[in-house]
């Protein structure tokens, strides 16, 4: 009766022990004892420190009398550093560190994206159960030997590619390799579990798959960079990811593309957004070129990109290979006109990155014969791509979560883990993504006081009514609503709205507001039921990563957001996800008969606004005439008198 396990000998509470009382009362146990078929062991009546290993013993010892549950945190301190908190295979928690600290694709330790998710579930980082990550930091091998490769080729790009991991090395992998002891001084001062490193593209992988609604699927990613490798095709179900094939590096759809973004004068790791809505504007004359002598498919699922013509590293510099400007001619500067010439490359790029896209996704089609896939890593940001796999490929059905870059790696991280522990007692389909902060009346209430505005409440439907009305006269609305969104698309919680029937929208939106290039298009948000009136798009597209054509009897409608190909960008909003903001929708279209608003980013040359502070600053540097925070209409006075 005295025998106990050693976890409860090192820690046990007083909060522990009451609880634990308490639950063997209905047992006839006394109250010093536990009892599971198995063993008797007794609690001790001292009390130490507060540890969760003492109910994780209880739970080892005496599963019927309660469960525990395990928390477990996932960080990234990569390119879009992020964190993630997940409560045995439950979405808790997730945020973005760029909207904290206000700098857009932030390389850091996610201090406060982590400080948001502890405090959402009320926690301390010493009451977590894990801390894991998305990266094995110190498998360098496969870069190593890529490094020394460069020497020999090139002392400039051995400078270029040292230089690079030399920062890395100072920066991200610093802090990995002494990651307890930062996030034990810096997040709340309690003591950090020993974190797990985890491989990178397997937690890409169960960023998607373990929040998707099948129960098998194939899985593509297909990104940068990981550790050793750029792809990975595998077959996912409810227990394991099995990897069939992967592509090593140097050969990287993302760093094809980022060094074709490069290429045409836009900022690599950021900007190839702006390539693919470029390409439309193109066409594919130089797509022959690339494929016979920079990107070329090869059989078995497999692709090669000539890094002797065209290196990551190199172009991230602004250095082009001889070889590459015979093929397409001189890199455009940052500032220089844009001619077609360069909308021409744009639309080969674009063509070369479907092509090879679509390859890989046709072999893990017929390599596992599934009817479902999941995509995920920052090349599946690409919606144009994506909707090409979607009706190409020969998948019935394809999913792609909110976050699908580096940042849902983090979420996937924590993903994988609670598979791997066997702690997935629940899979929720992701079907909507604010995991982020909200705030409440009284803060969004102070915020416009200290900024020396009034806001009017109103009812929800007083609000949705009024912000209908103001959206149908042709005026720009800002709309702050509930948790933030987690990924890079505003997709209804922090939205710049606008009505898609006028032609001159987007001249409008960049004059008042974004002050980016006119060709970029923007976004229609449609009630799902709605779509297949406007859009031929085959299944919902809650998270904007689809394009569709426009049917060609919507396009005088809404010719705000219908690109210069024809095709849109959509989100479709179901009946649950986001109430409100379907509210205002419906209220739309019963003012205007069409049940479509433009949607765009809540943001100018930033990253997305997270907090109220946030969005009256973004509010008071615009000519937009409203801002709505939850219940309160803010608009400027003349505005107010219209």
């Amino acid at each position: 009766m005295n025998r106990m396990a050693n976890p409860m000998r090192e820690a046990c509470t007083e909060r522990h022990f009451i609880v634990i009382s308490f639950l063997l009362e209905g047992f006839n146990a006394r109250p010093m004892e536990i009892w599971s078929p198995w063993q008797f062991f007794t609690v001790p009546e001292t009390s130490g420190e507060c540890n969760r290993r003492a109910l994780r013993a209880c739970y080892k010892h005496s599963t019927q009398l309660f469960s525990l549950t395990m928390l477990t945190l996932g960080l990234s301190n990569m390119r879009d550093a992020a964190a993630a908190l997940v409560e045995d295979g439950r979405i808790v928690a997730a945020a973005e560190e760029e909207r904290f600290v206000r700098i857009k694709h932030v390389s850091a330790l996610p201090v406060h994206a982590i400080r948001h998710c502890l405090k959402e579930r009320g926690v301390q980082l010493s009451e977590v159960d894990a801390v894991v990550v998305p990266w094995k930091y110190w498998e360098l091998g496969r870069r190593a030997s890529l490094a020394l490769a460069a020497m020999m080729r090139s002392p400039q790009l051995f400078w270029v590619k040292g230089k690079r991991s030399a920062e890395r090395l100072a920066h991200e992998w610093k802090e990995l390799a002494l990651l307890r002891w930062y996030l034990t001084q810096e997040v709340d001062g309690t003591r950090c579990p020993q974190p797990i490193f985890l491989d990178h593209h397997l937690c890409h992988a169960a960023s998607s798959f373990f929040v998707s609604p099948y129960e098998r699927a194939a899985v593509l990613v297909i990104d940068g960079a990981s550790e050793s490798h750029s792809t990975l095709l595998g077959l996912a179900d409810h227990r394991t990811i099995h990897v069939l094939k992967r592509t090593p590096l140097p050969h990287s759809l993302g760093q094809f593309y980022a060094a074709m973004t490069a290429y045409l004068g836009f900022t690599p790791d950021q900007d190839e957004y702006i390539v693919m809505g470029l390409a439309a504007y193109g066409e594919p004359r130089y797509a022959t070129a690339i494929r016979d002598h920079v990107l070329r498919a090869q059989s078995n699922g497999e692709f090669t990109l000539n890094v002797r013509i065209l290196d990551f590293h190199l172009a991230r510099v602004g250095l082009f290979s001889p070889r590459l400007l015979e093929l397409l001619g001189p890199n455009r500067r940052s500032q220089e006109e844009i001619s077609q010439r360069h909308r021409d490359v744009a639309a080969s790029v674009q063509a070369a990155l479907e092509e090879v896209a679509l390859h890989l996704a046709r072999y893990l089609r017929d390599a596992t014969k599934a009817d479902q896939l999941c995509l995920a890593g920052g090349v599946a940001y690409n919606c144009v791509a994506n909707s090409r796999i979607w009706r190409e490929s020969g998948f019935k059905e394809v999913y792609i979560p909110s976050a699908a870059g580096d940042s849902g790696a983090a979420m996937g991280a924590a993903l994988w883990h609670c598979v791997r522990q066997g702690r997935m007692r629940g899979r929720a389909v992701m079907n909507a993504c604010d995991w982020g902060p909200q705030f409440s009346e009284a803060e969004c209430l102070q915020a416009l006081q200290q900024s020396g505005l009034v806001g009017q409440r109103l009812s929800d439907e007083e609000l949705c009514e009024k912000t209908a009305f103001e959206l149908s006269c042709g005026r720009l609305v800002f709309w702050f609503q509930g948790r933030m969104e987690w990924g890079p698309r505003a997709l209804g919680h922090r939205s710049l709205l606008a009505d898609p029937r006028r032609e001159d929208m987007r001249a409008v939106i960049n004059a008042k507001v974004k002050q980016r290039e006119m060709f970029r298009p923007f976004a229609p948000s449609v009630l799902e039921e709605e779509a297949a009136n406007y859009f031929d798009l085959p299944a919902p597209s809650p998270f904007m990563l689809f394009t569709a054509p426009v049917k060609p009897g919507a396009k005088g409608l809404i010719p705000a957001v219908v690109h210069v190909d024809g095709s849109a960008r959509v989100q479709t909003v179901d009946r649950d996800s986001n109430p409100r903001f379907r509210r205002l929708i419906e209220a739309f279209a019963r003012r205007t008969g069409v049940p479509v608003l433009l949607n765009t980013s809540f943001n100018v040359q930033e990253p997305i606004v997270c907090t109220p502070e946030d969005a009256i600053r973004c509010f008071l540097r615009t000519d937009v005439e409203w801002l709505v925070l939850g219940h309160l209409l803010v608009g400027r006075p003349a505005a107010g008198r219209g």
